[in-house]
């Protein structure tokens, strides 16, 4: 078995540029993704409103989206509890 080293130095450019398109690929991709969080990501503005009881009580409700953990963090949770548990079986967790 023999290598061509003239067919190797010829191949170079040809894989360069396929290298450079999957890298101008990526970036594009990435740079389209920050434009789509950077335009979907904004709340809307309350509407004034007159009523200034309405707006007492609104400022009155606890948001919802702040009493919400991630499904991560509850798992994690999950997992410490049961690897922490001791009995007298092999098993790290009571699901299994």
């Amino acid at each position: 078995m023999s290598i061509d080293t003239n067919a190797f130095l010829d191949s170079l450019p040809i894989m360069g540029s396929g290298l450079l398109g999957i890298f101008i690929v990526t970036a594009v991709i990435i740079i389209g993704i920050y434009i789509l969080r950077a335009v979907t990501s904004g709340k809307a503005e309350p509407e004034a409103n007159s009523d200034p009881a309405a707006a007492e009580t609104e400022a009155a409700k606890p948001e919802p989206s702040a009493h919400k953990e991630s499904a991560m963090d509850l798992m994690k949770e999950r997992e410490k509890k049961d690897f922490l548990e001791t009995d007298d079986t092999y098993t790290i967790s009571n699901d299994l």
